[in-house]
């Protein structure tokens, strides 16, 4: 039997050249494997006494290595106890020698033998993040410059980049490890930040882990965006700012210990108490809190519990710098900037990947108020982008088919993502600086186009038509609303003359349809023979009563005719809409000429209360508490003739691009928004005199919780218990509280 090249006290007379003592070590290990396989265990424990202890020198690891290679296909599932003691040697802070034999010995091994794979990749995947189990920094050489973080993670991605190439059926066997070592949400930020940063750089080099590692880390960010249950600006109202992570490139390129021991989550003191209170406080919340989507349309919610202010800033300082990562990466891999040989085909690749992870995960979620506005930053680098964005949205709210999304999750989980995608339409259509007049007037289009159909839908049904204001409306009613907010931002692209195509639409026999005036190629990929029907009416027959409608009216775009009709109707949206969305757009509307709504919204308000509730159609509420939403709906009784509507059980309709208030993260979204600011009406940035200022705070403490006056702390409507519509006073409504009061509205639907 060989002896053991490094046995103790052993030295041979005449030292050995380096390919016989090479030679030693691989007759040594094969020796080993074969005694062990005859039940002779003594060399093999020898062995991984080598391994696993520390050897003599580096060049013996060196050497131990190298001989492992040569045996690398006998190293089955019975030699576990020897691989995970080479697997585990932190080669990170091994000499440059012994680092490059343990990564040939590796790549032998998976080549070699397949069932290790999946053990080399877990390792990998575990080093992402902020304590690399392969680096110890005691193992260092006292004489050896320290490495930087950078030049750590850079050698992980070589090494990862080298076993795919050796194995292709590699990618499929890392998808379930991104998931595995994904730090928890509560985990710190450094810790989050830097394996996020790692899996996405893991995308440019594999293109098959492009979408489980994009799906892992929006589901990530998600979880930590739903879990802040408060307004961003009501940290500031608490003395707190959202705790500011470790600049990330200098953590990167500092020493590993250095930057391990810079960056805590440490949580800031809301002078409520010590931070245990709020650490007991947030641990009670239960992780499964975060969305279901059938949860989202029951009509009573569990009481949210107090913010822990100091928690929420922590939360907030994750989230800030999770996205900032994230806009980061897409800048350098897919922004303007990436010219590289194919940078327009992987922009294009991520896009799908990115807009298709949306409809199923985002979309969906019921609490996202920042991860959407990874779509609204990538679709600013191409129009082409904007309109798949936009068709997406259209077809999922006015578009889909409704049986095919009741068969898997239920009519109310229907209705929240056609509601949900209305709202997404609204709101980026009103904040993207880039989208132009004309998708903003396709967009209308399409819009009154569905409000048509429903008001001749709702006319044929007659008696047997759901009253106003109950479920079966609530698509309507979120339509009809999208109309209103976009106008109150867009109104100058809408107001434009119509084009010489406008004006073709309408044929000499008499008018057309609202199907003709949608444009037959369009890149939102619809077409009228597209349109289906509502209720058994086609989109594409006209209204019997007021068909001039169906015309634009000089002036403004194609199809804004029906508003008038619209909120003349028996449904009402005046009345269901959001009060804030329908005061603005009543103010925009008689202030550009459009339309006079103030007779219709005097009239909701003078109607009496109903004994029960009747606010705004869906909305969520606390279990066990009197109805309470961050911005309400007047209530009022229902007219005589119609049954009184109930609260449908479906969603408070919410616009996911209100203004970003992350700070860090906020700059790429920043140069791409739309503030009030910039298209209100002439005179309603000036600013009130004192009595008007001092009439509007009356206001905010009105039962009805009136529009906010003050620009220093703007705050979103919020109806008392007990309120109701007879309380509104509409001559307090000025030009400067409605200007404040759309700039300032978050109708985001919590109920924090």
């Amino acid at each position: 039997m060989p002896a053991s090249p490094l046995r103790a006290g052993r030295t041979p007379k005449s030292a050995p050249d380096a390919g016989t003592r090479q030679g030693m070590y691989v007759a040594f290990v094969k020796n080993a494997i074969a005694q062990k396989a005859k039940g002779d265990t003594q060399p093999y424990g020898e062995l991984v006494a080598q391994l696993a202890g520390p050897a003599a020198t580096p060049a013996a690891r060196a050497a131990w290595l190298a001989a492992l290679s040569h045996v690398a296909p006998a190293l089955d599932r019975s030699c576990a106890e020897l691989l995970d003691a080479v697997l585990d040697y932190p080669w990170l802070a091994a000499p440059p020698a012994v680092a490059d034999a343990w990564v040939r010995f590796v790549c032998a091994l998976v080549s070699a033998r397949g069932e290790w794979v999946a053990q080399v990749a877990a390792r990998v995947f575990a080093n992402f993040g902020l304590h690399p189990a392969w680096y110890d920094e005691a193992l260092v050489a006292a004489d050896a410059p320290r490495p930087t973080r950078r030049a750590l993670y850079d050698r992980l991605h070589a090494l990862l980049q080298q076993l795919l190439r050796l194995v292709p059926t590699l990618a499929a066997a890392l998808q379930g490890q991104v998931t595995r070592h994904f730090p928890h949400k509560r985990d710190r930020t450094l810790a989050q930040v830097l394996y996020v940063r790692n899996v996405l750089r893991v995308t440019a080099y594999c293109e098959a882990l492009t979408e489980p590692i994009w799906a892992a880390v929006l589901d990530h960010v998600l979880q930590v965006d739903v879990e802040i249950q408060v307004e961003l600006d009501e940290l500031e109202e608490q003395g707190l700012a959202p705790a500011a992570a470790a600049p990330l490139a200098h953590v990167l390129d500092g020493r590993v210990d250095e930057a391990a021991a810079e960056e805590e989550d440490e949580v800031p003191d809301d002078g409520d108490g010590d931070g245990a209170d709020d650490d007991a406080s947030l641990d009670s919340l239960d992780d499964d809190d975060g969305y279901d989507v059938n949860d989202a349309l029951l009509p009573t919610r569990a009481a949210a519990p107090t913010p822990a202010w100091g928690e929420v800033a922590v939360l907030a300082g994750k989230l800030d710098a999770l996205m900032k990562v994230l806009f980061d990466f897409l800048a350098q891999h897919v922004g303007p900037d990436a010219t590289d040989a194919g940078a327009d085909a992987r922009r294009y690749q991520l896009y799908q990947t990115l807009l298709g992870l949306f409809t199923r995960a985002v979309l969906p979620t019921f609490r996202s108020r920042h991860v959407q506005f990874v779509l609204f930053w990538y679709a600013s680098l191409d129009a082409e982008f904007a309109d798949m964005f936009l068709g997406t949205l259209l077809s999922k709210s006015l578009y889909a088919p409704q049986r095919d999304a009741r068969a898997h999750a239920g009519p109310d989980a229907a209705a929240f993502l056609r509601i949900a995608a209305a709202s997404y339409v609204a709101s980026f259509v009103a904040r993207a600086q880039y989208i132009d007049a004309p998708t903003t007037r396709t967009v209308v289009l399409n819009l009154c186009t569905y409000l048509d159909a429903g008001l001749e839908a709702f006319a044929q049904q007659g008696a047997r038509a759901p009253a106003p204001g109950q479920r079966e409306h609530a698509l309507f009613y979120a339509v009809a609303q999208a109309v209103f907010y976009i106008f109150c931002f867009r109104w100058r692209d809408l107001r434009q003359a119509p084009s010489a195509a406008d004006a073709t639409l309408a044929d000499d026999d008499g008018p057309a349809s609202l199907a003709h005036t949608y444009p037959t190629a369009c890149s939102f990929e619809l077409s009228p023979q597209l349109m289906p029907t509502l209720h058994g009416t086609s989109f594409s027959s006209a209204s019997s009563a007021g068909t001039s409608a169906l015309h634009a009216e000089a002036g403004w775009a194609p199809g804004l005719a029906v508003v008038q009709r619209v909120i003349t109707s028996p449904l009402n949206p005046l009345r269901y809409c959001n009060a804030n969305v329908v005061q603005q757009f009543a103010h925009v509307a008689q202030h550009t000429g459009f339309l006079y709504c103030y007779s219709i919204l005097d009239a909701n308000a003078r109607r009496a209360a109903p004994p029960h509730d009747t606010s705004a159609p869906g909305t969520p509420r606390r279990h066990g508490a009197a109805p309470r939403t961050r911005e309400s709906t007047p209530l009022a009784a229902a007219p005589a003739e119609a049954p009184a509507p109930v609260a449908a059980p479906a969603l408070d309709v919410f616009f996911p691009f209100d203004p970003y208030r992350l700070r860090d993260s906020g700059a790429a979204v920043h140069r791409l928004y739309r503030e009030w600011s910039d298209v209100a009406p002439e005179g309603d940035d000036e600013e009130d005199d004192a009595d008007e200022e001092d009439s509007a705070d009356d206001d905010v403490d009105d039962e009805m919780g009136a529009l906010p006056a003050s620009r220093a702390k703007p705050a979103p409507l919020t109806a008392r218990r007990g309120a109701h519509a007879s309380s509104l006073d509409t001559s307090s409504i000025t030009p400067e509280s409605i200007a404040q009061s759309l700039e300032a509205m978050s109708i985001s639907p919590y109920t924090g």
